[in-house]
């Protein structure tokens, strides 16, 4: 009797073995699983906070407010007295003023012209320096179908005789700049002659 009752243990301790839940290709596969969603945890975990983290590079919203204030600063003037409200007309927009252009990218030596053109700015101040902008900053006027590596040149007749200058002026040397740069532009009409006036951030 005890006999059979031990073949019978015997035989449901081989049944209960052969019915393992977990077999080794079972583990394996798991193992491998949560390998997979470890590395994908340690990898995309720290892009999560990229949005809060303070940039480097400038805003593209910096290069575009100071493409469209200097090309208001270097407008037709609506008046002659030098008052800060001296833009372009709204008839005229991207229409510049011979004058305020030579003396905005000519400083040295410019500032009686500035003056008896009633520029909105100062000569002598650099591209970056009115919008509060702590970036270097680069204001180029060139042809429509050439680079901001090409500025123009130019040159008018005033009652201050003959003046001219190469429209290009750079808080820093544009050519050392980094790879951070952001840019925007602006079509402009100078003398019945249209340019591209571009400004470089970085």
């Amino acid at each position: 009797m005890s006999g059979d009752r031990s073949r019978r243990d015997a035989a449901a301790g081989e049944i209960r073995r052969g019915d393992r839940g977990q077999t080794q290709i079972d583990f394996a596969v798991g193992a491998g699983v949560f390998l997979i969603a470890l590395a994908f945890v340690v990898a995309f975990v720290p892009t999560l906070f990229e949005p809060f983290a303070a940039g480097e590079t400038a805003s593209p919203l910096v290069a575009d407010r100071i493409a469209a204030g200097t090309v208001d600063s270097l407008g037709v003037s609506a008046n002659a007295s030098g008052d800060p409200a001296a833009v372009h007309a709204p008839t005229e927009p991207g229409v510049l003023s011979p004058a305020c252009t030579v003396a905005f990218f000519e400083a040295e030596g410019n500032a009686t012209l500035a003056d008896d053109a009633g520029c909105p700015f100062d000569a002598e101040t650099g591209p970056a320096a009115p919008f509060g902008v702590d970036d270097d900053v680069q204001v180029v006027i060139h042809e429509l179908d050439e680079s901001a590596g090409n500025p123009a040149t130019v040159e008018f007749e005033t009652r201050h005789g003959t003046v001219g200058t190469t429209l290009n002026r750079s808080t820093a040397d544009p050519t050392a700049t980094a790879d951070d740069v952001t840019v925007s532009g602006r079509v402009v009409s100078l003398r019945g002659d249209q340019y591209r006036l571009t400004v470089r951030v970085w």
